[in-house]
């Protein structure tokens, strides 16, 4: 009799924790942050900073509100022939959603110094050992090509 009762007990008691784990799965925040743009003249250069890519950028969430201070620059990439940066933005709420946005700025391509040499070179972080004419650079892997590869998380 005794085991009955605590059988019906724990199944009671069971169905009241899924039940709250369901209410409290529907209340939880799931939507990411928005980023909004506002238009400025500004032109990438060598002295530009962070802080200077993050002006005319804001970012809100329904639940959490203004979310603008919490914006990170997560890289810049030069393209020099279309004398172009794209940067790459990134802002998480409280609830740990995350947004991420790009945004392309005219770039003065003369006065960004690339290490003394007249041609940009980027190590691709999937393939570090690779150079800058698709052949292999010194202790890489034999066959390896960076040819195909991507590296972001989402399409923009």
């Amino acid at each position: 009799m005794r085991g009955n009762i605590l059988g019906i007990f724990f199944t009671i008691l069971s169905g009241v924790l899924a039940a709250l784990i369901v209410i409290a799965y529907g209340r939880s925040d799931k939507l990411a942050p928005e980023f909004r743009f506002s238009a400025v003249g500004f032109v990438y250069d060598s002295k530009t900073t962070d802080k200077d890519l993050i002006q005319g950028v804001n970012a809100y969430d329904s639940k959490d509100g203004d979310m603008t201070g919490r914006i990170v620059v997560e890289k810049v990439v030069l393209n020099r022939d279309a004398e172009t940066a794209v940067v790459y933005y990134a802002v998480a709420d409280f609830s740990g959603n995350v947004a991420k946005q790009s945004r392309v700025f005219p770039a003065d391509i003369r006065d960004i110094d690339f290490n003394g040499d007249s041609s940009e070179t980027m190590e691709d972080p999937l393939f570090p050992n690779m150079v800058p004419d698709g052949t292999q650079g010194e202790g890489a892997v034999e066959g390896a090509s960076a040819e195909g590869a991507s590296t972001d998380d989402q399409e923009q």
